[in-house]
């Protein structure tokens, strides 16, 4: 098939059956476009761009793609560039195993516009590299490349870095920025080697998708009942967090958050109430349960001065049938029993 190139403002490299043309400008180039595809990621970058359908997705492998470049250029290499466009957040990747195409490749175009960050393959510079997390922490809104350079900063050359883009896709942007802020702060206010950071932020991710969360609004309601969880666990003798049992966690969240949610001040209100009660100051679950939150929440408490109203209630009308019955006991004599003489 013949081209034809026409040079006057611009350059065109072209073939009159083509459908698009991928126009690339100066200024583009001088800053650095050409340096974030190493390789010839930049020529399966361009294969790519030039044959996706309507959806912005193409359906190919490897050996389709060998047959547009030169003959020197082996499978592997190109399964290799396919891996850093993926691990960048240029492309996603998707088994597809029909007929002859082996991936479903979509392109996120997004991640190269208004990015300061530039994609390199020597992630060595970016490893622990405090400057970048810096941009993503305190800029409003960070563009999904700079998420992604920040978190590649926590990654040790040796580990996989396959997960990044699907983090990417998981959880909105604003929790990516929070995830990079909680990790930088835990490395910075424990003095942790930077080694220990991967881990822990791999730590927070699992956890994400335990209790699925993946907005940065669930992730604010999960943070208050954490917090909240805690604070009953203190207020019930349990000191350290290590020592706080999954039930403990179960029964303190149902009290929080099932059916008619107390509030956690009212709950402390329970447990300061129920230590007062039992003799050896240790209330069980169970006690403070049936006698304080099932009571409130069957009887719509919504402040501490309405429980404590509730309180006085009830020990008024304690006092006040066991008042009756002593003094049923006193005057037994005077009770007409009944008895036949």
């Amino acid at each position: 098939m013949s081209f034809f190139i026409n040079q006057h403002q611009r350059i065109s490299i072209s073939s009159p059956e083509d459908d698009s043309i991928i126009e690339l400008g100066n200024t583009c180039i001088d800053n650095g476009f050409l340096k974030r595809f190493p390789g010839i990621s930049l020529s399966i970058f361009f294969y790519l761009l030039t044959h996706l359908d309507d959806n912005q997705c193409i359906y190919t492998n490897a050996t389709i793609i060998s047959s547009y470049l030169p003959r020197e250029v082996s499978i592997p290499a190109i399964n290799k560039a396919l891996k850093h466009l993926a691990e960048h957040g240029i492309i996603r990747i998707s088994a597809k195993r029909e007929g002859d195409y082996t991936y479903k490749i979509e392109l996120n175009l997004n991640i190269l516009r208004n990015s300061s960050l530039p994609i390199t393959d020597h992630r060595e510079g970016l490893y622990n590299n405090k400057n970048i997390r810096k941009t993503v922490i305190d800029k409003k809104t960070p563009s999904e490349e700079e998420l992604y350079q920040a978190i590649l900063s926590f990654i040790p050359p040796e580990e996989d870095k396959g997960e990044l883009s699907k983090w990417l896709d998981s959880f909105d942007h604003k929790m990516i920025a929070e995830l990079i802020r909680r990790v930088d702060r835990w490395l910075e206010r424990n003095d942790n080697p930077p080694g220990q950071a991967f881990h822990y932020l791999k730590g927070i991710v699992d956890d994400w998708y335990r209790k699925e969360i993946f907005t940065y609004q669930r992730l604010k309601h999960f943070d208050q009942l954490y917090r909240e969880t805690r604070e009953l666990a203190s207020s019930f003798g349990i000191k350290k967090w290590q020592n706080v049992k999954p039930i403990h966690m179960e029964t303190f969240k149902s009290w929080l958050s099932d059916d008619y949610p107390l509030s956690s001040s009212i709950i402390k209100l329970a447990i300061q109430e129920a230590v007062k009660r039992k003799r050896d100051g240790q209330p069980s679950l169970k006690y403070i349960e049936d006698n304080f939150i099932k009571p409130w929440k069957e009887s719509g408490i919504k402040t501490t001065q309405e429980a404590r109203a509730h309180l006085k209630n009830s020990r008024d009308s304690y006092y006040k049938v066991n008042k009756e019955e002593k003094k049923m006991a006193d005057n037994w004599e005077d009770v007409p029993w009944g008895f036949e003489s």
